[in-house]
C-alpha cells in the first residue's frame, strides 16, 4: 500500500521538475494550487467510504454490490464537492479563483477531482481485498500516463496551467480504467439486480463515522497551498507545493501502516503485540525514508531551479513532523478498528486547528518557514496525545483481568465494557 502511494510521488518528481523547468513560476504556482484543490476535493468527497470499506469488504462473500455502491457514492460526491469549490473560490477571487477565468480549466479540474477520487477508492478496495500489489500496478500506470501527457503537451507548445491539470486528470483516468478491470474480473458473475438506495445508506452509516477523522487528518495538508496562494504569491505556492509533494511521499508510510493495522485488527481473532510491531515498523521505515529525503532534498531542489533551492531547509522542520506522525497514524488505525472514531477525531481536529487557523498570520510574518513550524507543532500535539492513549490501550489489553474476562460469563455490564 505504501508503494502504491509512493510510486506516483517518485515519478511525480519528474512530472513537477519538467513543469518547473518549462513553466513560469507564477503559472506553475497557480497550477499546483488547482491540483491541491483537486486533492482536497478527494478528501472531502470520499465521505469516509474508503476507511469503511477496509472494515466492511473483508466480511463480504462476493462484494460486487458493496464495491459498486462505494464507487458510485464517492464519484457523485466528488463532482458535487468540486463544483461547490469552483463556485466558492471564484467568488473569493485571489489565488485559485483566478484559474476559472478560463472555463476549460474548470472542466479539467472537475475531471481531475472525479477520477482522482475514484482511483483513491479503488486503492482502498484493493487493499481490503489483500491485493495492494494491483494498486501499485495502477499507480505505476497513472504516473507514466501523467508524465507522458505533460511531456507531449509541453513539446507541442502548450505551457499553461491547463497542461498540468489535464495531465493529472488523464493519469487518474487511466488508473481508474485499469482498476475497474482488475476489481470486477476477480468477482463472481454479475447479478441482474437494481442498486437500491438502502444500500447506499447502509454504506454511509459506518463511512460517515470515519469521515470527520479522515477529513480533519488529511484536509489541512491540501488547504495550506490554497492559503499560501491567497496570502503570499503563486511563486511561493509553487515552491511550497514541490516541498510538500516530496514530504507527502514519506507521509504515506505511516498512513499506510495505520490503514493496514486497521484491516488486521478488524479481522476475527486475538492480535497480541500487533500494535507495537506496527508502530516499530512504521517508525523504522519513516526514519529511513525521511533520512533519504533530507539527504537528497537540497540536490533535487537545485535541479528544479534557483527559486526552489533555498527551500530545502523546510525539510529540517517537516521530516521530524513526519516521524511524529507515525504514532498518530497507528493510534488512528486502532481507533477506527475499535469504533473509537470520536476520540481520534478530537485529536485530529486539535492538530488541524493548530496547523490551519494561524496559517495566514504565520505566512504573512514568517513566510514558508512559519507555515512549516505550525505543521510541526500540530503533529507534536497530536503525537503526544496519541502516545498517551496508545499506552493506556496497550496496558488494558495486556492486563490479566482483560484477558480473563472473555473466558467466563460476564454478568456486570461495566465489566463487559472494560473487556
Amino acid at each position: 500500500m505504501t508503494g502504491a502511494r509512493v510510486v506516483p510521488m517518485v515519478t511525480g518528481l519528474l512530472f513537477w521538475a519538467l513543469a518547473a523547468i518549462l513553466l513560469a513560476p507564477a503559472e506553475l504556482g497557480l497550477a499546483s494550487a488547482v491540483v491541491a484543490a483537486a486533492l482536497l476535493t478527494v478528501q472531502i468527497g470520499m465521505l469516509g467510504v474508503g476507511p469503511a470499506i477496509l472494515t466492511l469488504l473483508p466480511a463480504e462473500t462476493d462484494g460486487r454490490r458493496l464495491i459498486t455502491t462505494s464507487l458510485l457514492t464517492v464519484g457523485l460526491s466528488s463532482l458535487i464537492v468540486a463544483t461547490g469549490l469552483v463556485i466558492i473560490t471564484r467568488a473569493l477571487g485571489p489565488g485559485v479563483g483566478q484559474a476559472w477565468d478560463d472555463p476549460s480549466a474548470a472542466v479539467a479540474f472537475l475531471a481531475a477531482a472525479f477520477f482522482a477520487t475514484t482511483a483513491y477508492q479503488l486503492d482502498h478496495i484493493q487493499s481490503a481485498q489483500s491485493q495492494a500489489h494491483l494498486a501499485l500496478m495502477r499507480s505505476f500506470l497513472q504516473s507514466l500516463v501523467q508524465l507522458a501527457v505533460l511531456a507531449i503537451s509541453l513539446a507541442g507548445g502548450y505551457r499553461t496551467l491547463n497542461t498540468v491539470v489535464t495531465a493529472v486528470a488523464t493519469g487518474a483516468a487511466a488508473s481508474v480504467l485499469l482498476g475497474l478491470l482488475q476489481v470486477y474480473r476477480g468477482l463472481g458473475p454479475r447479478r441482474k439486480k437494481a442498486l437500491q438506495f438502502r444500500e447506499i445508506l447502509n454504506l454511509l452509516r459506518p463511512a460517515l463515522r470515519n469521515y470527520p477523522l479522515m477529513l480533519s487528518d488529511r484536509a489541512p495538508g491540501y488547504l495550506l497551498p490554497l492559503i499560501i496562494a491567497a496570502t503570499l504569491s503563486a511563486s511561493a505556492t509553487a515552491a511550497w507545493y514541490v516541498v510538500w509533494m516530496l514530504a507527502t511521499a514519506v507521509f504515506f508510510v505511516p498512513q499506510s501502516a495505520g490503514y493496514s493495522l486497521q484491516t488486521k485488527l478488524a479481522a476475527p481473532g486475538h492480535h497480541p503485540g500487533l500494535v507495537v510491531r506496527a508502530l516499530r515498523i512504521s517508525l523504522l521505515l519513516t526514519l529511513a525514508a525521511g533520512g533519504v529525503l533530507l539527504g537528497a532534498s537540497r540536490f533535487i531542489l537545485q535541479l528544479l531551479g534557483s527559486q526552489y533551492a533555498p527551500h530545502w531547509v523546510l525539510f529540517l522542520i517537516l521530516v521530524p513532523a513526519l516521524v511524529l506522525n507515525c504514532v498518530t497514524q497507528i493510534y488512528y488505525g486502532v481507533c477506527r478498528a475499535r469504533g473509537h472514531q470520536a476520540e481520534a477525531t478530537a485529536v485530529a481536529v486539535l492538530a488541524a486547528a493548530i496547523a490551519v487557523v494561524p496559517a495566514t498570520a504565520a505566512a504573512h510574518l514568517y513566510a514558508l518557514p512559519g507555515v512549516s513550524v505550525l505543521w510541526l507543532a500540530a503533529q507534536l500535539a497530536a503525537a503526544l496525545v496519541a502516545a498517551w492513549r496508545l499506552r493506556d490501550i496497550h496496558a488494558r489489553a495486556e492486563s490479566p483481568k482483560a484477558n480473563q474476562i472473555p473466558a467466563r460469563t460476564v454478568s456486570n455490564p461495566d465489566e463487559l465494557d472494560a473487556a
